[in-house]
C-alpha cells in the first residue's frame, strides 16, 4: 500500500541522522529499556498472592462476623472487603495496560 510520496535523497539524509542521534543518546536508550523492563515486572506473582491473603482474610472475618455478631469484626471484614476490591481493581488495571507490552503491541486507545 503506497503511503504517499517517497522521501527525496536529501529527507533521507536528514532522517538518518536524527535516528543516529537518537540511537547514540545513551540517556534515552536507558529511560526507554528501564519503561519497557518496569512495564512487565511491575506486576508480578507477590500482586496476586497479595489478593489471594486478602481473600482469605476476607472470608475467616466474614465467618467470624457472622458466627459472633460482633460490630468491631464487621467492621474489620468491611476493610478488608474494600482493600480487596482495590487491590483487585488496580492489579487487573495494571494487567490490562502491561498485557500489550507482553505481547509486542500497543494497548487498545482510551476512549
Amino acid at each position: 500500500m503506497d503511503e504517499g510520496p517517497a522521501l527525496s535523497p536529501q529527507e533521507r539524509k536528514i532522517l538518518s541522522d536524527i535516528e543516529q542521534s537518537l540511537e547514540a543518546d545513551v540517556e534515552l536508550q536507558r529511560t526507554l529499556s528501564s519503561e519497557s523492563r518496569r512495564r512487565v515486572i511491575a506486576w508480578s506473582p507477590l500482586a496476586a498472592g497479595i489478593i489471594c491473603i486478602l481473600a482469605v482474610l476476607c472470608l475467616g472475618l466474614l465467618v467470624a462476623a457472622a458466627a459472633t455478631s460482633s460490630p468491631m469484626l464487621i467492621w474489620c471484614f468491611t476493610l478488608a472487603w474494600v482493600s480487596l476490591l482495590v487491590t483487585t481493581a488496580l492489579y487487573l488495571r495494571g494487567w490490562y495496560r502491561n498485557r500489550g507490552a507482553r505481547s509486542g503491541g500497543a494497548p487498545p486507545a482510551r476512549r
